[in-house]
């Protein structure tokens, strides 16, 4: 059996002026007492995890998965990783109800006129950037910067930084009183972050273990006023990389997630209760569908790269050759970013352009005139189809 920690709870005082209590409804205002109860998060470091032999073998059997699934990602002609970052980034906001077309998302990371959602999300693409770059051990500086670079785009002036107030989920908006968890005092927050940081660390656990266990540990600790969640899901992936689990693949964990977020969230509440299991489980579920859509795109997307090759009547060292890959990598592109990529003029990259219109590979974004923005349609259709749940039960047949 295993013997890991629930979280506890210490009382906490709640002091709000006379003022403040007038303006809250009557209804509401009764259940406001002077205390609230926050989480003690246990410590990590040193806990003994026992994992069942059936789950041990299911953990080995989906490393062994990833591992081969990572291995073949070495002999592609295109940059895989980089479209499922962006599927990924996307059901991640999904799971906290922020959505977009991929279309947006793309035109965001080239123009700050995109939608506003886009944007938002847009920086999640930014935030796992971000923790894929980083090498060494996790570190509260290194958690910063991935927040700050997932709210970048959101102008929100608490962007990076540790929150100093009480954070509640559930209830009302008017105090923690009768919310679903309230997570620890903000007093408690650098050290719960100090010691999930060493947990990190140790190489006794099963990496994808110690990586769910490690996701769940944020989610309780829910160290910024906003954004925990995604943040959280990418340090899935930079624990991944960092314990070599996956070394250059990036695959939909959160479309894993997204396919039953009752099961994800219910997951989470046990873990707080000191069940490590269901969240373990939860992750190899994610693993599992993620390699299965992952496998299911690479080959696509592989048809419709050389659908595209097959089209373009251009000599085999022409520019335009480039470009398939490139639309992989941003499926909605400028004169500007096309000449930067592809070391061109902003004069040849427009002419790239129209001939990659006339074979059908791009179509302006409204008028079609210079220095505006292309798509790639059937890209896009198909980030679209990996980025969300009916999409991905379209693409694998599961029965709704």
């Amino acid at each position: 059996m295993n013997k890991w920690p629930a979280v506890k709870t210490e009382s906490v005082s709640w002091e709000r002026t006379e003022e403040d209590l007038f303006l809250i409804p009557k209804s509401r205002r009764r259940k406001i007492t002077a205390t609230y109860e926050a989480a003690i998060p246990a410590t990590l470091q040193n806990q003994q995890l026992i994992l069942s032999p059936e789950l041990a073998e299911r953990l080995a059997d989906a490393r062994a998965r990833l591992a081969r699934f990572d291995e073949k990602q070495a002999t592609l002609p295109y940059n895989l990783p980089s479209l499922f970052l962006r599927s990924e980034s996307a059901a991640s906001s999904q799971i906290e109800n922020l959505t977009s077309s991929a279309r947006n998302i793309a035109l965001a990371e080239l123009s700050p006129s995109a939608p506003k959602n886009a944007q938002i999300i847009a920086g999640n693409i930014d935030a796992m950037r971000c923790a894929l770059g980083l090498t060494g051990p996790l570190s509260i500086p290194r958690i910063q910067d991935i927040h700050r670079q997932l709210l970048k785009h959101a102008d929100e002036p608490f962007a990076g930084t540790l929150r100093s107030e009480q954070v509640w989920v559930g209830g009302t908006p008017y105090s923690p009183h009768g919310a679903l968890f309230v997570p620890p005092h903000a007093d408690r927050v650098i050290d719960c972050l100090n010691d999930l940081c060493a947990f990190t660390q140790r190489d006794d656990l099963d990496p994808i273990a110690k990586a769910a266990i490690t996701h769940a540990q944020f989610e309780t600790v829910h160290p910024f006023i906003d954004g925990n969640g995604r943040t959280g899901r990418t340090l899935l992936h930079y624990l991944l990389r960092e314990d070599e689990v996956l070394r250059r693949a990036t695959i939909p964990l959160s479309a894993g997630l997204l396919h039953d977020i009752d099961n994800y969230m219910e997951a989470l509440r046990l873990y707080q209760q000191g069940m490590p299991e269901p969240i373990i489980e939860q992750l190899i579920d994610a693993i599992d569908l993620a390699i299965v859509v992952s496998q299911r795109t690479s080959e696509r997307a592989r048809a419709l790269l050389e659908d595209w090759e097959s089209a373009m009547h251009e000599r085999v060292t022409a520019k335009i050759r480039r470009l398939p890959a490139l639309l992989v990598e941003q499926p909605v592109v400028d004169s500007a970013f096309v000449a930067q990529r592809l070391g061109i003029t902003r004069r040849a990259a427009m002419d790239l352009i129209n001939r990659a219109c006339e074979y059908g590979i791009l179509r302006p974004i409204g008028n079609a005139k210079r220095g505006e923005f292309y798509q790639a349609p059937a890209m896009l259709d198909m980030l679209d189809e990996i980025s969300s749940m009916a999409g991905i039960r379209r693409m694998l047949g599961i029965a709704r």
